[in-house]
């Protein structure tokens, strides 16, 4: 049963578990793996980040932005990332995983915090992924090309107890067209769609990640906040947003508009007679501004019913 039971049957169990352990003492104590992977850390810091919005947690957010601090300091060398640290030292060259999931957790600090730092990671470390693990369809390879220590490089979309690097990378890439308003990572994501596209006729099941990367790249509802992110009306509208469960959303607060990309839906567009406002926008129109929560509650729980 998962509730304590009364003072006395919880003391029993005590002194249970206290003979138990030291019957066990003599024991060889199992292992412990204490090395640090960049690809785990990036999905634990997209995590932190997001979750700590939500449940309005910034003990949570700093936990994710030391991780990622740790991750540029300790795990990087001429700019490219080490796949594991240990004991002070750093070793392996970094592999698809490594970026594909540093890039979601650079892009996942952006949204929490506005830090244009964290975009330029997401934009920086595809270009070395482009140098070292690009094929010629566009999709890449799990292994640099130039390791010398692998017989041969394989290229997948399929997960494995973690998400493929090539499936991360989409979502990474529509996340990145979303915000940036730039052709080319909606190039990118679909290219290595195109390339695995094969692969869903076989065995449609390990390819979660690459499926979820083709609805954001598809069906991305951009959620702008305009308005100052310290004030007291914006931060109503950010609670309720992040109430919803909204998979393919991409939350950018701006002050007045001009954060936003040239062309896109919500450029120009700002705060209502001084009042924070939100614009849902998809396939580039954006709604009317919603500047009550009620009302924006009311909206989302709609999107959310199709699916959004």
């Amino acid at each position: 049963r998962p509730d304590f039971a009364d003072d006395a049957a919880e003391a029993k169990l005590a002194a249970c578990r206290e003979k138990l352990f030291t019957a066990r003492a003599p024991r060889v104590r199992p292992g412990r793996d204490d090395k640090v992977l960049a690809d785990w850390n990036g999905l634990m810091i997209a995590a932190l980040a997001r979750a700590s919005e939500v449940f309005e947690r910034p003990d949570w957010l700093d936990a994710a932005k030391t991780a990622f601090d740790f991750v540029m300091d300790k795990m990087t060398v001429d700019r490219r990332l080490i796949h594991s640290w240990c004991a002070g030292r750093a070793a392996h060259p970094a592999t698809l995983d490594d970026y594909a999931a540093m890039t979601g957790a650079a892009l996942a600090l952006y949204e929490a915090t506005g830090d244009a730092a964290y975009l330029d990671a997401a934009r920086f470390w595809p270009t070395l992924l482009d140098d070292h693990f690009a094929d010629t369809d566009g999709a890449y390879f799990f292994a640099a090309d130039d390791v010398d220590d692998v017989l041969v490089r394989t290229k997948t979309a399929y997960d494995n107890p973690t998400p493929s690097g090539n499936g991360l990378l989409v979502h990474a890439f529509a996340w990145l067209y979303v915000l940036t308003g730039d052709d080319i990572w909606r190039d990118k994501a679909e290219k290595i769609l195109a390339a695995f596209s094969g692969e869903l006729g076989r065995n449609i099941f390990p390819l979660a990640a690459l499926l979820l990367g083709h609805d954001l790249l598809t069906r991305a509802l951009q959620i702008v906040v305009a308005g100052d992110p310290d004030a007291e009306d914006t931060h109503a509208l950010l609670r309720v947003v992040r109430s919803h469960s909204l998979p393919i959303a991409i939350v950018t607060n701006v002050r007045n508009g001009d954060s936003v990309p040239a062309g896109h839906p919500a450029a120009g567009k700002g705060p209502v007679d001084g009042a924070a406002a939100v614009y849902l926008c998809e396939n580039q129109t954006c709604s009317l501004p919603i500047t009550d929560p009620a009302a924006l509650d009311k909206a989302l729980t709609e999107k959310s019913r199709h699916g959004a």
